[in-house]
């Protein structure tokens, strides 16, 4: 089993048991304790999960993938900002958009026109405050549960309230890209709520790194079927692009 797929199955034992300890997973997974303690420290750095002496705990809360906002900490940043830097140029004057929380999806504000006028719909605290710098945007923030380790909205409030609005272009990230052509988030109210911009947006571009493609997290919210484009870096490989045309899906290098 690959590291990729055995993180992804201790992440699915912590949302059912909350709790985990080195010894049973390196019986369940037939490896060494040592392989397992640096699977568990790699994944505490990424998502809500605490290190204990002898495993990990989750406690009485959902998984969570931890969305940074610090810039110093963002992984593959100069690459994330050419991707972004190519989905502002497909932003027009009159046009409402979404642009969620993503490390990629929200560098896209620092490249836009600052003439641009728009209507931004967002769900996170941090992109709304970015947005309302420009004198020329109107911003929607979503309302909702707001998860306080994320500082996102999300919930059935925010579902029912996107439902509302029909938006030109819809700009989202993915935790993942699956071998099978499904797009996966870490976090399952966010997913729900990504799944629902199919039905209200006229255009859905994935912004995602090449390190995304060919990788699992927990929560599936579309496929590449549903897409417009996959904004992402030359960094893709040979078997990326085989899944890409596969699927049939537009492939924007950002150089």
């Amino acid at each position: 089993m690959k590291k990729s797929e055995r993180c992804l199955a201790i992440l699915e034992i912590l949302q059912r048991q909350h709790k985990v300890t080195v010894t049973d997973l390196a019986q369940r997974f037939g490896i060494s304790e040592m392989t397992i303690r640096r699977d568990l420290n790699f994944l505490a750095r990424q998502y809500n999960i605490s290190r204990t002496h002898g495993g990990a705990e989750l406690g009485n809360q959902p998984v969570v993938r931890m969305i940074s906002f610090d810039e110093a900490r963002i992984a593959h940043k100069e690459t994330k900002e050419k991707i972004a830097a190519m989905a502002a140029t497909m932003i027009r004057s009159g046009q409402r958009i979404f642009v969620d929380a993503g490390s990629t999806t929200r560098i896209i504000l620092n490249y836009l026109n600052e003439e641009t006028k728009a209507v931004v719909v967002v769900n996170h605290l941090k992109v709304a405050e970015q947005a309302l710098q420009f004198e020329n945007l109107s911003v929607i923030m979503l309302g909702g549960d707001m998860i306080r380790i994320t500082n996102c909205s999300s919930g059935p409030v925010a579902e029912e309230q996107l439902k509302n609005y029909q938006l030109d272009i819809a700009f989202i990230g993915a935790a993942a890209i699956g071998t099978d052509g499904k797009l996966y988030d870490g976090y399952s109210p966010e997913a729900r709520l990504k799944s629902s911009l199919f039905s209200v947006a006229k255009k859905v571009y994935v912004l995602a790194d090449s390190s995304k493609i060919n990788t699992y997290d927990l929560n599936e919210f579309g496929s590449l079927s549903q897409i417009d484009g996959l904004i992402t870096d030359a960094g893709i490989d040979e078997e990326g692009m085989i899944l890409m045309k596969r699927h049939r899906v537009n492939v924007m290098i950002a150089e």
